[in-house]
């Protein structure tokens, strides 16, 4: 499940190093290439909201496998890409089809852990995390020996890889026999969106992952070009988001059984929320990049707890409907990604200040949409009328 997981951050990770040379060598403008994230985070984000209902149908297995052959040929395709337009309409599918195999993980955890869903969902994403941890070295790596053709033919074989894997070890853990009628696409959606209990914490990992991803897409401007760092350089530091994010989901998974995933939420935006305003600051003095890199460390590490409680949360109240209401927040939280990239463009100035204001306000807003759903609940158990 964790090696079927690490499909969209080695997707992403990879070629972030790789991007200027790709622009060069396609024949376009860097905007161009850049782009290609915003597309596959869309097309991985609506191809789950389709995926995910027939996962709850017909059992996730199936789905895992089709997933991987289709994003294994679609990195084949961008391999042997001869031009950008192509190598957009490749990335367009590897997105599209890989979301069938990945959106199967956490219905599958829900299926195996229950109430405990929010310690699976740490356990299974501190060993994915490996690949993020190591993704940006791999892709620096390979564009010593070769050019940016290596890290998709690598996808390639990895998915390769998994997909025989799965296919001999992974079980079926959907505990009801899967219904061979259609599924019924619009009775699983309209029960998600009219669970209004689930809105606060979706809320929470919406704000969250436009934190998350204002970092992703800015880092190679805020690393490379504004502090001058090597594409070695910036894959090493890179790896602090993984390590960061792994420390988080160790120290959930030892303290959740006890603490229970809200109290975890709320401690991750307390720490977000602090240190968000202090890269702020840091930013705005035009600090070193140690202190800036300090700060991301803990934000992001912050925001990997707030995001596996929250969306733990919401899968524990559809036990029938796991993968349907991972596709709602996955797919959202990917479309809420896809948006960063316009927004930093609107507001660019040539320094990384509006990326320090765009992380601030999400984890902030988070904080304070749960600050409101804490005050309300308290004020509606004492005055029920």
């Amino acid at each position: 499940m964790a090696s079927i997981s690490a499909l969209p951050p080695l997707a992403i990770d990879m070629y972030l190093p790789a991007i200027p040379g790709m622009a060069q060598n396609l024949d376009t403008e860097i905007s161009t290439v850049q782009n290609s994230l915003s597309i596959f985070l869309l097309s991985f984000g609506f191809g789950m909201l389709f995926f995910g209902p027939l996962a709850d149908k017909y059992g996730r297995r199936p789905l895992a496998l089709f997933g991987l052959a289709g994003f294994g040929l679609a990195s084949l395709g961008l391999t042997l890409s001869p031009s950008a337009e192509a190598f957009l309409f490749f990335r367009f599918f590897q997105g599209l089809l890989g979301s069938a195999a990945t959106i199967v993980i956490p219905a599958m955890i829900r299926d195996c852990f229950g109430k405990d869903t929010a310690k699976g969902m740490s356990t299974v994403t501190m060993i994915m995390l490996t690949a993020p941890l190591v993704a940006p070295l791999i892709g620096s790596g390979l564009l010593i020996i070769s050019d940016w053709r290596a890290i998709f033919f690598f996808l390639t074989g990895y998915s390769l890889v998994v997909f025989l894997f799965t296919l001999w070890k992974l079980p079926e853990t959907l505990s009801t026999k899967p219904k061979k009628q259609e599924p019924s696409f619009l009775k699983n959606y309209l029960n998600i969106f009219t669970t209004v209990t689930i809105y606060p914490f979706l809320a929470t990992f919406l704000m969250s992952s436009l934190a998350f991803f204002t970092y992703l897409t800015s880092a190679p401007f805020v690393y490379i070009t504004w502090f001058g760092m090597t594409e070695i350089q910036f894959g090493f530091i890179f790896t602090t988001t993984a390590a960061s994010l792994i420390l988080a989901n160790f120290i959930n998974v030892r303290l959740v059984s006890q603490q229970g995933p809200r109290k975890m939420m709320f401690l991750g935006l307390t720490l977000g929320c602090l240190f968000s305003l202090a890269l702020l600051l840091v930013t705005i003095a035009n600090l070193d990049v140690f202190l800036t890199a300090t700060c991301f460390f803990m934000i992001i590490g912050s925001l990997g707890i707030v995001s596996v409680n929250a969306e733990s949360l919401i899968l524990i109240e559809f036990p029938n409907q796991a993968s349907t209401a991972s596709a709602v927040t996955r797919t959202l939280r990917f479309s809420t990604g896809a948006l960063v990239g316009p927004i930093l463009a609107l507001a660019y100035t040539g320094t990384p200040v509006p990326i320090a204001i765009l992380v601030a306000i999400g984890v902030c807003m988070a904080g304070l949409i749960q600050m409101a759903s804490f005050f309300h609940a308290k004020k509606a158990r004492y005055d029920p009328g």
